[in-house]
């Protein structure tokens, strides 16, 4: 009994020993990115490299707690990575404010905002101030708000953050409407209610027309009824797809909306992708960053005779055409709308698409952001740090991340029409 005793008393100290030489959070947070972040070690990354020593410069003389996280988190949006955010584990800390505006998708034209003091009538509007500020100096000031791989996407994701925010910061617009009109208002802000999430919604606009509204590619939903796991996100996902497709025909021309896309899980792309493709086809070729110290294994280069590869060998990933929907839709018709809004998982289907030529792609380039994003834990703090461990590449050579897919052929939302005019394109041009 003794000797079992001392056995568990050995065994403890010895987990109170390693839990105590455990880095501070501070340091964790800087290893994590010099050693996890696969994006820091692909071309020359000065500029990333640069804004990582400037954290560690700032965490050398401040805590990571909550008193300096808004300044923590906007050096970590200065490097610039639209999958590289900082997450708050406490669940009801994580409260989303949403203040009634709707944006035409994919633009930063503001459709209408019912909550809007006063509110704003069905049209389109341009934004012209923020809080005083002409739009381009509120999106300087406002710049590290947000993570973002491009500046396209970050200017995207800012002016979204007028419809859906973290705190309810008051805000004052000057807009003009279609006609002309200058208006002033104040976005109202409210808890966003927690319901289901709608992934998939299908709508006709015409007798031979229908559009399928692909928004989310992670179907979780978050009310809390249900335990959810990985499966049942999925078959959510299924679902929605395949309900929202049941009524298209045969004949239709089918368009499909991704501009308000922010990504999702890798087989939700499949599923989509083998809807309108009867052939297997490619998804991904990608290499992920080795787990063993990239600083350590660069310094070893220099001393040891045999060649120590940072990354792991090139992967190639095409879909598996056991993963169909109900409704398969291979000789119809497509085209594809994409804008900022389409992020990570959502540009895998853009550029398939655009690259099998399965579907005319129109609009605006998408965000530019990819690679197997993994969240690390933040021992001894709340927080936890998502960022990329593989380098994705599109099947023409082309990095995702930074570049983005490009349209076949560009589209920019006007402000003078009333009207949804790159949907008004789509129309034309599927018939």
């Amino acid at each position: 009994m003794d000797h079992a005793h001392n056995k568990i008393t050995k065994c403890f100290l010895l987990l109170l020993l390693l839990t105590s030489c455990s880095p501070r959070p501070e340091k964790q947070l800087v290893s994590i990115l010099e050693n996890r972040y696969a994006n820091l070690y692909v071309n020359d990354q000065r500029q990333k490299r640069e804004v990582i020593k400037e954290l560690a410069t700032y965490l050398n003389d401040h805590k990571f707690n909550d008193k300096n996280l808004k300044e923590i988190k906007s050096l970590v949006h200065k490097i610039n990575d639209g999958h590289v955010v900082l997450f708050d584990d406490r669940k009801d800390k994580n409260i989303v404010y949403s203040s009634g505006v709707h944006f035409i998708p994919g633009s930063i034209f503001i459709k209408d905002c019912a909550d809007c003091s006063p509110s704003l009538a069905e049209d389109k509007y341009e934004i012209s101030e923020v809080n005083g500020l002409p739009l381009k100096a509120w999106l300087e000031k406002e710049k590290f708000y947000v993570a973002a791989s491009s500046p396209w996407g970050r200017h995207h994701r800012l002016i979204n953050t007028l419809g859906t925010r973290a705190d309810n910061q008051d805000i004052t617009l000057k807009v003009k409407s279609s006609s002309g009109k200058i208006a002033l208002t104040k976005l109202n802000w409210h808890v966003q209610s927690n319901t289901p999430p709608v992934c998939v919604s299908g709508q006709r606009l015409n007798e031979n027309v229908f559009k399928i509204n692909v928004d989310n590619l992670w179907c979780e939903d978050t009310t809390g009824k249900v335990p959810w796991s990985r499966d049942l996100i999925y078959s959510n996902f299924k679902k929605q797809f395949d309900d929202s497709t049941a009524s298209i025909k045969e004949n239709d021309r089918i368009i499909i909306d991704l501009r308000n896309n922010g990504g999702g899980g890798d087989s939700e792309v499949e599923y989509v992708l083998n809807a309108f493709n009867e052939k297997s086809v490619f998804m991904y070729h990608y290499k992920y960053l080795r787990k063993t110290n990239p600083g350590k294994r660069k310094w070893l280069e220099k001393f040891w005779p045999f060649k120590l590869d940072l990354w792991a060998k090139d992967e190639f990933d095409y879909t598996n055409l056991k993963n169909k929907p109900k409704k398969t839709f291979f000789d119809n018709k497509v085209v594809t709308m994409i804008s900022a809004g389409c992020f990570s998982s959502c540009e895998t289907i853009a550029s398939a698409l655009k690259l099998e030529k399965r579907s005319l792609v129109i609009g605006s380039r998408t965000h530019g952001g990819s690679g197997d994003p993994v969240i690390f834990p933040i021992r001894g703090t709340h927080y936890s740090i998502n960022i990329p461990t593989c380098i994705t590449w599109q099947e023409n050579g082309r990095f995702y991340e930074g570049s983005g897919v490009h349209p076949d052929q560009e589209v920019l939302q006007s402000p003078i029409l009333k009207t949804d005019n790159v949907l008004m394109t789509a129309i034309d041009l599927v018939q």
